[in-house]
């Protein structure tokens, strides 16, 4: 089973409910568990942060972020959606400049990031009436 970290801020409740959506899939599972990677995300006009994979644990920093990351991927919150929502491939996204990728020639990490984030960011966004943002669901 997979742990997830509970977000305290707005990006990671963001990324926690979207890598929380599989994480009882067994292909997600084959992804995540041991991966031991460090991923930092920068949303353009908001803050970096850090997505620690180790061992069967996800967890976010938004502080004292390791200056010694695997992959970071850096974008504006409207590639962003438009990744989520397929208006834009994650190619296409690369040779425009909308997101600019320091680690692009780990092709190992780059995809099985996608695999991991875009691909679960796009199944949550196909169904946003049962998928959306809420820290209890009880409350639907």
């Amino acid at each position: 089973m997979i742990s997830i970290q509970k977000g305290e801020d707005l990006l990671s409740i963001s990324l926690s409910t979207i890598l929380s959506y599989r994480k009882n899939e067994a292909e997600f599972q084959k992804l995540v568990i041991n991966w031991n990677k460090k991923i930092l995300i920068v949303i353009e006009d908001f803050y970096p942060i850090e997505i620690i994979f180790e061992r069967d644990e996800i967890r976010f920093k938004v502080s004292d972020i390791d200056k010694k990351v695997d992959l970071k991927v850096k974008m504006n919150i409207y590639t962003l959606l438009d990744l989520a929502y397929g208006r834009l491939g994650p190619i296409k996204a690369v040779i425009k400049r909308k997101i600019r990728i320091k680690g692009l020639f780990k092709v190992g990490i780059l995809l099985k990031f996608i695999k991991i984030f875009l691909n679960s960011m796009q199944m949550v966004a196909a169904d946003p009436n049962n998928n959306y943002y809420e820290l209890n669901k009880e409350t639907k």
